[in-house]
């Protein structure tokens, strides 16, 4: 009889993982968010400027939370070494807030709100990465009068805006 070799199933997943790691590898791709950067931000940026069409308040948290070592929060005036510095653009219109169910008078009983908005950043007038649509979403349920549902509605907007806040610090700061 011959002898029959056993191979561990373990060792050979391990086998196919490591070959096709090797063809990504040759094939030139990487995983985005490593190599030269702090994240999204390349590591020998010295300056970093917020700018964007959101409300204030979040681009105040959002320079707040974006704070590093790496780097120093600047207004875009006071750029002094352009080739070392970033633009992060946090662009998020308003909110949609649009009926999403009625009662069998016809009469709006929840309503829903949709956050959406990107971030990207740009060195030296070129963009060099990009969030992608990143989007919060909630509902608000017509309870009471007009009163009632606009403290609603801001209530759900600041949940909605720190999430989405946190969501787009993530990604800015992972580079995915």
């Amino acid at each position: 009889m011959k002898h029959m070799r056993y191979i561990d199933p373990m060792m050979a997943w391990v086998g196919v993982l490591l070959a096709s790691l090797l063809m990504l590898n040759s094939c030139g791709y990487h995983l985005a968010g490593h190599g030269n950067t702090v994240g999204a931000i390349a590591a020998d940026v010295r300056t970093v400027s917020i700018v964007g069409n959101a409300e204030k308040n979040l681009l105040v948290r959002f320079r707040q939370q974006l704070h590093s070592d790496a780097y120093s929060i600047v207004t875009d005036g006071d750029v002094a070494d352009p080739e070392h510095h970033a633009v992060v653009h946090v662009n998020v219109p308003a909110p949609s807030f649009t009926p999403s169910a009625f009662s069998s008078a016809g009469v709006a009983t929840q309503y829903r709100m949709i956050l959406t908005g990107s971030v990207d950043v740009a060195r030296q007038g070129k963009t060099v990465w990009q969030s992608g649509n990143i989007q919060r979403r909630g509902d608000v349920f017509v309870t009471g009068g007009p009163t009632s549902i606009e403290a609603s509605r801001e209530r759900l907007l600041k949940d909605l805006s720190k999430q989405w806040l946190n969501d787009a610090v993530s990604r800015l700061r992972s580079g995915f």
